[in-house]
């Protein structure tokens, strides 16, 4: 809920509970007002979190001649 929402509410309070008093022609003129601005869009824009994350490219790993030998255990 945005401030103009709470004025608008306001507005409509007093314009329900004092219908005869002298400021509702200028309480009618400030909700028509308030009302535009509640009506108009947002612009709203995507923040983008920079660049995607890659998994870093490798060779293909290649075969180390340690990992082939045969363990002995005596």
């Amino acid at each position: 809920m945005n401030d103009n929402t709470l004025i608008e509410n306001a507005i409509l309070a007093f314009l329900h509970h004092y219908p005869e008093h002298n400021w509702v022609d200028d309480y009618k003129v400030l909700l028509s007002k308030v009302r535009t601005l509640n009506e108009q869009p947002k612009d709203t824009t995507v923040q983008k979190r920079g660049r995607p994350a890659k998994r870093q490219r490798t060779q293909k790993a290649s075969s180390s001649e340690a990992s082939k030998e045969k363990v002995e255990t005596p």
